[in-house]
């Protein structure tokens, strides 16, 4: 028995001695192994990312603490035909609108929607087509879309009464375009392309021409390909990535500053969150554009399942930079 105690000793110790100068393997809250699909209602759910799927064709929401699926969305659940399904192929984003009862989405198969989280109904869906990256809800029942091989900024208005929208009301040239956020404290379209922070002014979805370019902001030299763009939480700030880094910009002094992340090489989301919500970012790791997990700036692993394509991450948070009365 003595003996047996020993060993297990220095068994740790050994494991101990391993690590020490060594930086940690990233931290799992729980078993990787353990690769079943279970399911918990979103509102037992206590900390929720929202993950556009794309082996599976859907938009998954997840409880982090326990991996569970808290919520699923496929374009089926919203009853289109099975053309407009092939709009919703490869979702890449999905973003939580409308004081979280509603998520935007975009998928490479051309098209976006308003999907309402309590029945799934389609509020809105449209096929701007040109593989739209992302979208951005508007104040007046606009709804901006960035479609990156389309090279294009697309604006519609949305009718919850006439779901279906064929035509826009207006299309705008943007290069590459993978994103779009909306600032409530300026009034204005925020997206980056290339590497090129712009700033529109918004007149409104009714007028004749509601998107004009008032500002743009180079980045650092030495960058190339911005991809994401997402309001750093709590802040007047962004986030964006580019193909060589992560960068915040500060909108009140246009200024740029680096931000420490494990890999800041091809990120391809980031996002914030309250008190409490790690800052969390998606690398792809297989291929040149999903993964199968996420991570945190500091490259702890927070979600991993085998099988998943996940292009960009979100918290199911509320929105103070764009949305701040939605703020509770």
């Amino acid at each position: 028995m003595k003996r047996n105690i020993f060993v297990f000793v220095m068994m740790l110790l050994s494991l101990t001695g391993c690590y020490k100068g060594q930086e940690l393997p990233p931290f799992v809250p729980w078993n990787p192994d353990d690769q079943e699909e279970e399911t918990i209602s979103l509102d037992e759910a206590t900390r929720v990312m929202i993950l556009p799927e794309q082996a599976g064709g859907r938009v998954v929401m997840i409880d982090v603490p326990t991996g569970k699926i808290a919520w699923e969305w496929k374009p089926e659940d919203s009853g289109l035909s099975s053309s407009e399904a092939k709009w919703f192929n490869l979702p890449d984003e999905a973003k939580p609108v409308l004081d979280r009862t509603c998520i935007l989405v975009t998928a490479s198969g051309g098209g976006v929607a308003l999907i309402r989280i309590s029945d799934k109904k389609a509020m809105f869906y449209a096929n701007p087509g040109g593989n739209p990256h992302s979208a951005e809800i508007l104040p007046d029942n606009g709804i901006a879309v960035a479609s990156s091989t389309g090279n294009k900024l697309t604006l519609y208005k949305y009718d919850p009464d006439r779901p279906y929208v064929s035509s826009p009301v207006r299309t705008y040239t943007l290069t590459d375009g993978h994103n779009v956020v909306w600032d409530h404290k300026r009034q204005c379209l925020w997206t980056a392309s290339g590497a090129i922070l712009y700033r529109y002014a918004y007149a409104g979805i009714g007028s004749k021409d509601p998107l004009s370019q008032t500002n743009s902001y180079d980045l650092p030299a030495g960058n190339s390909g911005c991809h994401d763009l997402s309001p750093v939480y709590g802040e007047d700030a962004l986030y964006v990535t580019s193909v060589q880094n992560v960068y915040r910009f500060d909108c009140a002094t246009s200024k740029f500053s680096e931000v420490e992340c494990f890999e800041k090489k091809n990120i391809k989301s980031i996002s914030s969150g309250p008190e409490g919500y790690p800052t969390i970012v998606m690398r792809p790791t297989s291929g040149s554009w999903w993964s199968a997990e996420v991570c945190d700036v500091a490259g702890n692993r927070l979600f991993n399942r085998i099988g998943y394509q996940i292009y960009k991450a979100r918290w199911y948070v509320d929105n103070p930079f764009g949305y701040p009365e939605e703020k509770k």
